[in-house]
């Protein structure tokens, strides 16, 4: 079997019964024979030995695009087993059709990539600030500024007057 070639799992721990195409294909280091890669109809990643697929003629299904999101959004997401929350940095198109997704999880430095169907948003970023009409009043207008935070925000611009000109 080649690259692209629709496959069904029919044996090993994982996605028995699923169906999906075969998108990488190398030697088994586990043992003899080829490994494949497998991208599932599910939108989950199988790493399984070649003798645990067979051929399917059954027609992939129409992709769901997902939820649209932008730069910033604060998503949680579940890809494979890892699942957790993070912000959206990169957008892309799948080339199963929707929307690519980079996210960086708040728990972790390491960048996770993932279909937007994949993703659920948490929370919008705001465009163009808050809400103003939906703010809460102030009940007698701004609390006051003491003089210690005056101070510091004049010596701001004393500090700049006295900085080098790369600055």
């Amino acid at each position: 079997m080649d690259k692209g070639t629709r496959v069904k799992i029919v044996k090993g721990r994982s996605g028995v019964g699923t169906l999906g195409e075969i998108f990488w294909k190398g030697a088994n280091k586990y043992g003899p024979g080829e490994r494949f890669g497998v991208r599932g109809d599910d939108g989950q990643t199988y790493w399984i030995d070649a003798d645990h697929v067979e051929a399917s003629s059954e027609a992939a299904p129409e992709p769901e695009a997902g939820e649209l999101f932008q730069k910033g959004d604060r998503v949680a997401f579940k890809v494979g087993d890892r699942e957790g929350e993070g912000e959206v940095f990169w957008l892309g198109d799948s080339k199963r059709g929707g929307q690519r997704l980079g996210v960086r999880p708040v728990d972790d430095d390491d960048a996770v990539w993932l279909d937007a169907k994949q993703a659920t948003r948490i929370e919008a970023p705001l465009d163009g600030g808050p809400d103003l009409d939906s703010a809460p009043p102030m009940a007698d207008g701004p609390p006051p500024i003491d003089d210690e935070t005056l101070q510091a925000w004049a010596s701001v611009g004393e500090e700049a007057e006295d900085a080098p000109e790369s600055w």
